[in-house]
């Protein structure tokens, strides 16, 4: 590739293999794997970004021409970034396999993955990158020491939903009058589940569960706002009534059929609804 972001991905890589494959092991340590931490960022960085623009772009009515052309340009440019950082991992024959389990770099491929489908109007290939990048796996134990966790970060949680919500609202307004045993759904029944689940952490976080009021000794003014507390209310319907259609459309899913635990630590479907229709939400 040409662009400056596509070389310094190909000279943090070779920076990557030197450290990883020639240095003594005490050489590795004092060096602190200053390229890895670097790479990492940068993938990170440039995901975090695309995925705060869609999010903007999938909830957000612009009231001017200029103000949604502004946004479009940025966007383009945050996807182009993207895009650039993919093509210089891409290119590596000697890195790519090693970095087959790199959390970061996977994270932004999925990313680039939900912007390109998402410009396509594919909503079912949306949803699933959507699933991939919220649900919970065991990471590898070279890089990760193989903890459980998600692809994307917490903090990114919110921003998934967002385009997850705005999707589901767009399919239910179409679907409006139509037959029940018509219904269609982009996200599977398990889709919908990890949705629940990451926004069960969201209003955690947020303090707007019942057993989960906020941070000791908040004052009013860090509460949840009442437009939040709504906010949120309407999410949780949209993925409510969007599970209705995965039944119809998809069928129960392996994990509600079996009730048996996930791998990579998810809970059972019976044990997140037990929770999500608790009336502390």
């Amino acid at each position: 590739g040409n662009s400056n972001l596509t070389r310094e991905v190909y000279w943090l890589l070779r920076g990557m293999e030197v450290q990883s494959c020639w240095l003594p092991e005490q050489r590795r340590r004092t060096l602190g794997f200053a390229c890895r931490r670097r790479f990492d960022s940068l993938c990170e960085g440039s995901a975090n970004d695309l995925i705060a623009m869609l999010s903007v772009a999938a909830i957000t009515n612009f009231s001017k021409t200029s103000e949604r052309e502004n946004h479009e340009k940025e966007l383009s440019s945050a996807l182009q970034a993207a895009e650039d950082i993919l093509e210089g991992v891409l290119q590596d024959e000697a890195m790519v396999p090693v970095l087959k389990g790199h959390l970061e770099a996977n994270l932004l491929q999925y990313t680039v993955d939900v912007a390109l489908a998402d410009a396509k109007g594919d909503t079912v290939r949306v949803a699933a990158d959507i699933v991939h990048c919220l649900e919970e796996r065991c990471l590898s134990e070279g890089d990760h020491g193989g903890v459980v966790s998600t692809l994307a970060d917490p903090k990114l949680y919110p921003e998934f939903l967002c385009i997850a919500f705005a999707l589901l609202v767009k399919e239910d307004s179409s679907q409006h009058g139509r037959p029940m045993e018509f219904a269609s759904c982009a996200f599977t029944v398990h889709g919908i589940h990890i949705l629940m689940a990451r926004l069960t952490q969201v209003l955690s976080c947020e303090g707007i569960l019942c057993s989960s009021p906020g941070p000791l000794g908040a004052s009013p003014s860090n509460q949840p706002s009442l437009s939040k507390k709504e906010y949120f209310s309407a999410m949780r319907l949209a993925f409510s009534k969007g599970l209705m259609r995965a039944f119809v459309s998809h069928g129960p899913s392996t994990a509600m059929k079996t009730g048996s635990k996930k791998r990579g630590g998810e809970v059972s479907m019976d044990e997140e609804l037990e929770l999500l229709l608790s009336p502390c939400i």
